[in-house]
């Protein structure tokens, strides 16, 4: 049988003439424009007991960063050779890459002779690889809810904001600017209970005018895509201590942004991961109601911010409405 391999590029040409080259000198390669699409493709793989004798992975992917990539795969599967490949040399962290423990670095371009010498190099010393027990994501009994308020011309905020942040059931409470002045985070054991605080105690708070209500569901994805997003939530907690773990708003010195998203919702299997697995995004839920995704994004400032919406989320196929609600420090209102 031939060796397989998973090539993850995102240009076409170089994908089709480097996997007729590599069939050519016997390897089977299971080429991937990007990275969801590499994800999704390794966890099929691994599931059919067909594990890659490697993994290329081009650094530069237009929806996950390479080097994110190999990490999230090297943490589930150890023992699965992975090689980086770049046409952007000036580019790399030579720290982070060394750190990383792939296996090689090929600058582009270079010949399918130079990448089948590693394939070769690697197979000398190749150790089968374990084939771990799918991973099931812990599900959180708890319900959540967003709840998105505008509040009275002549309230006070302050008051207003005092109210609700101390109030049962708020796990988080933010200022925001924009068309809603307050975003809450409410969990709740009971559905009916998330519902009655979220529609009917919040706005009988003094100062809130007006509600909208999102309801955190679990997306209807296909299994390959629920099976990729597992792995790369189980293998990025591993890189976590446990402080940031439990609190993954610990963002000292960032600034951070709710973005709200509405979509197509045929197209949620290609933009769900797609977000969720973007560095700058801490979460990404999925909603019904008047939007379909709540995002968490953060950055060194606001503009970075606006560039990681305008360049990584609004030209998304499928995309049709995106709002971004700055979070605001009270203390300098």
């Amino acid at each position: 049988m031939q060796n397989k391999i998973l090539l993850i590029d995102d240009e076409s040409s170089f994908r089709r003439t480097m996997s007729l080259s590599l069939t050519q000198r016997g390897y089977d390669t299971e080429p991937c424009e990007n990275g969801v699409c590499g994800l999704k493709k390794m966890e099929l793989l691994m599931k059919n007991n067909e594990a890659p004798a490697a993994v290329v992975i081009d650094i530069q992917l237009p929806d996950i960063n390479g080097e994110k990539l190999a990490k999230t795969i090297k943490l589930k599967y150890p023992d699965i050779p992975i090689i980086l490949i770049t046409g952007y040399a000036d580019k790399l962290n030579p720290e982070e890459i060394e750190n990383l423990n792939v296996k090689t670095l090929l600058i582009k371009p270079f010949s399918a002779d130079d990448l089948t010498a590693q394939f070769e190099e690697i197979l000398k010393e190749r150790i089968t690889p374990k084939v771990e027990v799918s991973y099931e994501a812990q599900k959180a009994k708890s319900e959540s809810a967003y709840a998105l308020l505008k509040l009275e011309d002549n309230a006070d905020f302050f008051e207003t904001f005092r109210k609700l942040y101390y109030m049962d059931n708020i796990l988080y409470c933010d200022a925001t600017k924009g068309e809603y002045d307050i975003i809450l985070l409410i969990q709740n054991d009971s559905l009916n209970e998330l519902r009655d605080i979220g529609l009917n105690r919040i706005l009988n708070v003094k100062g809130v005018k007006e509600v909208d209500f999102l309801e955190v569901r679990e997306p209807v994805l296909d299994d390959s895509t629920n099976s990729a997003i597992n792995a790369v939530e189980d293998a990025m907690s591993k890189t976590y201590n446990s402080n940031i773990a439990e609190n993954k708003r610990d963002l000292a010195n960032r600034v951070c942004s709710y973005v709200l998203v509405e979509l197509e919702r045929e197209k949620l299997d290609k933009i769900y991961p797609t977000l969720l697995l973007n560095e700058n995004v801490v979460y990404c839920d999925y909603t019904t109601g008047k939007y379909n995704l709540v995002l968490m994004i953060y950055g060194n400032h606001f503009g970075q911010i606006d560039k990681i919406i305008n360049e990584k989320i609004i030209n998304l196929d499928g995309i049709l409405k995106v709002k971004e609600y700055p979070i605001i420090n009270i203390f300098e209102m």
